[in-house]
């Protein structure tokens, strides 16, 4: 059985590799050990050194930072534009980029949250300004003043014909 500071010393000196065939991968960090002829995941305490935990991976490379950054990359744009365009749908995408488990997809998810709900509060307060002089417009003063309209202001224009 393999110790956890050996565990350890290995995940440090194997993440900056690839290729590997069999390997435990921290979900956090992203660091990984590549498991030796005879090893498997019950011989180790799945807790990384980050506190993350182990998880056992059989595919033939590791992702590289290129493909990492590209995994959200239409997710993330997609949401801008429906943010832009489509309101709650954007707000939507904010919130399933929060979920992903990638640093770069929640930075994106926030910042298209934050920036929906700032459209929406002034969408709001224009709506209401809006509201109060559609008001005031049709409900203001229902008697004619003669000291203030114009129409007693005007000279009376007879037109003979």
């Amino acid at each position: 059985m393999v110790s956890n500071d050996e565990i350890s010393q290995r995940l440090r000196n194997k993440r900056k590799g690839s290729s590997l065939n069999s390997y435990l991968v921290c979900n956090k960090c992203g660091g990984y050990y590549e498991l030796q002829p005879g090893e498997s995941l019950k011989d180790f305490d799945t807790k990384c050194e980050c506190g993350g935990h182990l998880i056992q991976s059989t595919s033939n490379s590791l992702t590289s930072y290129e493909d990492e950054y590209k995994d959200y990359g239409t997710a993330i744009a997609v949401s801008y534009v429906l943010l832009i365009f489509g309101g709650i749908p954007g707000l939507i995408g904010g919130l399933y980029l929060i979920t992903r488990d990638n640093e770069r997809a929640k930075l994106h998810g926030k910042i298209i949250i934050v920036i929906g709900l700032v459209i929406g509060l002034i969408c709001i307060v224009y709506a209401i300004e809006a509201l109060i002089l559609y008001n005031s417009y049709f409900n203001g003063p229902t008697t004619i003043n003669s000291s203030s309209d114009i129409a007693s202001v005007r000279p009376n224009v007879h037109t003979s014909r």
